[in-house]
């Protein structure tokens, strides 16, 4: 007869196809880890009922590469045919969770919440009418609760999940949201398309947004919860700022019948009790929890067990890894991270959060080892992380270089940026504008840092950031930023006023990009298929004429090119074909000119 127990283990293998069993790559979800992580509860409690399905034929286990889990080999586990066959026969009255996949977006891979009925239906309460913050400690299950919500209301909603990093800002959370869909990068518009029909947005981890862009996800929120149709859930450490129609809900711990379901049946009723209480009930610390581990003493510290217990179990190496992972700005690549060679044991001892094959501790673990290190292991720690990210090639590898060396060596780091300064878009601009920021406050408001967050505004189009910065600024960073500021508001004439002084202090090749891009914003200022007016072609005319070419060598035929391609514009808009043609024929003539902008 197959149990409880094994019955819900069948029913999660039973998800996957038949050809998983002879593929190469599988998913992390069909690994122990994975399967424990997805029916909520510890590593060890799956041992005697998976081992009791292998052993009669309904299960197999094999090593294969595990995607989603670092792209290494380990044991995963398949239901076989008999299995699917027993599984049906004894699934009568067994009830199908809601798929992950009404959810769109990078959920937690949660199947099953034990307990929490009485918090669950008060959050869903709460939701009749308003927005809701769920608050609590790392580790206590508050995204857990989240996925057993959207679960439940993705009948009456579409769900949308987003998650927080440290990176970032209003455009990320959308894409999250949304994908590869279009939509308005206007707030107001973009809550207003949202709301015309029914729409659950959730913000996992909104604690972990940084200053930088705290405001802008704000707005954003304001907006949102404002709208009729449309729900939020922020998922948040401690208490965020209030917002109109957010009602906060904090969550506690799990109760303990609830506990010891988690911990399985392998262990007498009483010494599970024993465990769960000497733990206060806190879910992440019972994952933690092995058998192997003597009964942590009575204490409701889980602090203390993670730092005298479960960290004191690893080698003096894999501590160091843990260290090091704890001081990454969020997700990284498993494939390249510090731990990269450690990612199975890790992960089998539940220290790691996933997102795809993105890895980063368990917040309980890291807060707990970033509050344990001096401010010169930080700084060492940083040091070396930026070592090893500045030579790999792979998904936010620069971003992470940059993070860390701005931790170690912010002189070093403000060199790197003041030099790529006009290369702006080769970064994530959300990630670069977090660490400039972060970086303001550790080195004491430094004039370079000020400036290297306004030319960052000005690349996001924030004039808000430019503007709360100009008090800091003096000189020639003063006037740019002025200047800047006027360009993006559209004061064409305060640039006007501005533009001797800022052609004094420019180079020849500054002055000619600065003439060329005030000319080419004076033609894109009119409605599309308008014409050019009178007065637009003699604002455009008298900025190309100050245009001189001596003293331009390297970029020369760059600029000779756009200003043709700005004249161009001018005679296309007035039908002037013959102008046209003769501009063409010159351009033709300048050798080494890609024929697309012929």
């Amino acid at each position: 007869m197959v149990t409880k127990a094994q019955l819900r283990i069948l029913a999660w293998l039973n998800r996957y196809p038949e050809s998983t069993a002879n593929a190469w790559d599988v998913t992390r979800e069909i690994s122990l880890p994975g399967i424990a992580e997805g029916l909520g509860v510890v590593r060890s409690a799956l041992n005697l009922p998976i081992g009791s399905l292998e052993q009669s034929g309904l299960v197999t286990k094999r090593m294969a590469h595990v995607i989603g889990g670092g792209t290494r080999r380990r044991h995963v586990f398949h239901i076989t045919s008999e299995g699917r066959l027993r599984f049906t026969e004894a699934a009568q009255g067994y009830e199908k969770p809601p798929s992950r996949s009404e959810i769109i977006g990078q959920p937690p891979i949660v199947e099953t919440v034990f307990g929490r009925a009485e918090e669950r239906q008060e959050c869903l309460e709460s939701l009749e009418n308003n927005s809701l913050i769920v608050t609590g400690m790392a580790g206590i299950g508050k995204s857990a609760l989240v996925v057993s919500l959207c679960q439940e209301l993705a009948r009456e909603y579409t769900i949308r999940w987003a998650n927080a990093h440290s990176f970032s800002d209003y455009h990320s959370i959308v894409k999250s949201w949304f994908n590869d869909e279009t939509v308005p990068r206007d707030i107001r518009a973009f809550s207003d398309m949202v709301s015309e029909s029914k729409t659950l947005l959730v913000i996992d981890d909104f604690n972990q947004l940084s200053e930088r862009h705290k405001s802008g996800v704000s707005t954003l929120v304001e907006a949102l919860s404002h709208q009729p149709n449309i729900r939020l859930i922020l998922v948040s450490r401690e208490s965020v700022t209030t917002y109109d129609n957010v009602v906060n809900f904090k969550l506690d711990a799990l109760d303990l019948a609830s506990c010891c379901m988690m911990l399985g049946n392998e262990t007498e009723l009483s010494a599970r009790e024993e465990v769960a209480k000497s733990l206060g009930n806190h879910p992440l610390a019972l994952k933690l929890y092995q058998p192997e581990y003597a009964v942590p003493e009575s204490s409701n510290d889980v602090i203390e067990f993670v730092e005298n217990v479960v960290l004191n179990t690893l080698s003096t190496a894999q501590k160091e890894q843990i260290t090091h992972l704890s001081l990454e700005a969020g997700l990284v690549d498993a494939n390249h991270s510090i731990i990269a060679d450690s990612v199975n044991f890790l992960d089998e001892q539940n220290l790691l959060l996933w997102g795809g094959n993105m890895v980063q501790l368990q917040h309980l673990i890291r807060n707990v080892v970033r509050n344990r290190l001096t401010a010169e292991q930080r700084q060492s720690g940083h040091a070396l992380l930026a070592h090893h990210w500045q030579s790999k090639i792979t998904e936010l590898a620069t971003e992470n270089y940059l993070y860390h060396l701005a931790n170690s060596n912010p002189s070093e780091f403000i060199e790197y940026m003041s030099s790529n300064l006009d290369s702006l878009g080769q970064f994530n601009s959300a990630a670069i504008a977090a660490i400039v920021n972060s970086s303001i406050g550790q080195n004491n408001h430094a004039a370079e840092l000020i400036y290297l967050e306004c030319k960052i505004a000005a690349h996001r189009f924030e004039p808000d950031i430019i503007r709360r910065n100009l008090d800091r600024l003096d000189g020639e960073n003063l006037l740019e930023m002025k200047f800047t500021l006027a360009q993006i508001e559209g004061r064409i004439e305060d640039c006007d006023a501005m533009l001797d002084d800022m052609l004094q202090s420019s180079s020849p090749l500054e002055r000619a990009r600065l003439l060329i891009m005030l000319a080419s914003q004076c033609l894109e200022d009119r409605l599309p298929g308008a014409m050019i007016s009178e007065t637009q072609n003699n604002r455009v005319e008298a900025y190309l004429a100050q245009i001189s070419l001596s003293g331009i060598d390297r970029e020369r035929q760059s600029v000779i090119v756009a200003i043709s391609l700005i004249r161009f514009s001018i005679a296309l808009s007035r039908h002037d074909y013959s102008t046209t043609s003769e501009i063409l024929q010159s351009l033709s003539t300048i050798g080494s000119i890609d024929e697309t902008v012929i």
